[in-house]
């Protein structure tokens, strides 16, 4: 049996801004598209601290007693809050993060960085909570102290634009995402910001690939090839080396149509490029979670149809697989969890489903990661006609990457 790697810590704020390596590029620049589809690649990198939970409340606790600067109360906030995350204690990683806030929020002048950093915290955690309006509110928050403090034409505001543009397609709106997503890419060729343009254009062509993976349409599959294609044909000038992402986009189309001789072409063309440091998702089946509440929501009618009949507090998975050096998945299992697993089975099944470019060799010994799944639904008002929030019945599964860089 392979050993376990160890894992501590993950970072909720960090989003890819270079393209160094080319998995950085990859990974910087598939979309997360959570109102589509519960997996994908997204924009989270992954920072492995290796302190303890204790470790980082006592170093919180210390800066505050000697009053630190928000720059050093924000960063202790931010590796406690973490660590409260990694555990599942999402709830008192909201509260660490909601008081720092508190404390620094009034700084965003002077430290307009790491104020934003907070916020982009704060949105992660309340997206696991389902908190629908605290995530959307805490993006356009950490978008606004970025706009007041740094030029248009900046790279960090039009990042944090393309954030925004992924809050909407979170939460349910693909067509404004697309229209951002769009919109942000214009405004970066004008400013000759080409990396953004294409991360912005490459978040869109995600976005049609699912859409057409999920409605099976020929004018959607049509259209997604279509667009792919042209940027393949047409890439941005400056930002050429991110074709490749777009090469993968149409892999995962011609996968779904039972088509393999393009994945088999990005994993030939990876490896003359020098091969991965990580694993890259290639494909996936979509997590195919609760028709039947889905089919309740849209029924509508009385409100015990709909009310959430399931509890979502505090149920989460942390899944453990091996990527083996074909790019197949083996050894999935469920290593630590809370609450009830019994939703976890489609998650597995889309899991076990994968095909991953591979990393670079490493004896055989294949590449472990680690990723957790939340199992929420979004707090809204509109399903009782109460003013008191409820869970909303449709579920949502989110996911982040918690493998460890060691």
């Amino acid at each position: 049996m392979r050993p376990l790697p160890n894992f501590c810590s993950i970072s909720l704020i960090a989003i890819a801004m270079t393209s160094a390596t080319m998995g950085a590029l990859i990974t910087a620049n598939i979309a997360v598209t959570p109102a589509l589809a519960a997996d994908g690649e997204g924009n989270k990198q992954i920072v492995v601290t290796a302190r303890s939970l204790k470790d980082t409340e006592d170093n919180l606790k210390a800066c505050l007693k000697r009053k630190c600067p928000p720059d050093e109360d924000i960063a202790a906030t931010l590796a406690h809050a973490e660590n409260q995350f990694v555990e599942g204690d999402y709830r008192d990683a909201r509260t660490t993060i909601l008081k720092s806030l508190s404390r620094n929020k009034k700084f965003k002048d002077q430290y307009p960085i790491e104020v934003s950093d907070l916020l982009r915290g704060s949105s992660r955690v309340a997206e696991h909570l389902g908190e629908a309006d605290s995530y959307k509110l805490a993006v356009l928050d950490m978008r606004d102290i970025l706009k007041d403090n740094f030029a248009e034409n900046d790279p960090k505001l039009l990042a944090a634009e393309i954030e925004v543009a992924d809050s909407r397609l979170a939460l349910g709106y693909p067509k404004e995402a697309i229209e951002k997503y769009d919109d942000i890419e214009k405004k970066a060729l004008l400013f000759n910001v080409p990396h953004i343009a294409a991360m912005a254009k490459l978040r869109s062509l995600s976005l049609y690939t699912l859409i057409a993976q999920e409605t099976k349409l020929e004018f959607d599959i049509k259209r997604a090839n279509e667009k792919i294609e042209n940027f393949i044909d047409k890439p941005i000038k400056g930002a050429e080396n991110f074709s490749i992402a777009a090469k993968i986009l149409k892999a995962r189309m011609d996968r779904a149509l039972g088509l393999e001789d393009s994945t088999d072409m990005i994993i030939s063309e990876l490896s003359t490029m020098g091969g991965l440091e990580k694993p890259y998702l290639l494909y996936a089946n979509p997590i195919e979670i609760g028709e039947v509440q889905r089919a309740r929501s849209r029924e509508g009618g009385n409100t015990l149809n709909q009310l959430s009949t399931d509890n979502f507090e505090d149920k989460w998975v942390d899944i453990g697989f091996w990527v083996n050096d074909k790019g197949r998945v083996e050894d999935a299992e469920i290593l630590r969890s809370s609450g009830a697993t019994n939703w976890t089975t489609p998650v597995f099944k889309s899991i076990k489903s994968r095909t991953y470019a591979p990393a670079k060799s490493n004896d055989g010994l294949g590449f472990y990661m680690v990723e957790r799944y939340s199992y929420t639904a979004k707090m809204v008002d509109y399903v009782t006609g109460s003013r008191l929030p409820q869970r909303s019945p449709v579920p949502e599964i989110k996911k982040i990457d918690i493998t460890p860089d060691n």
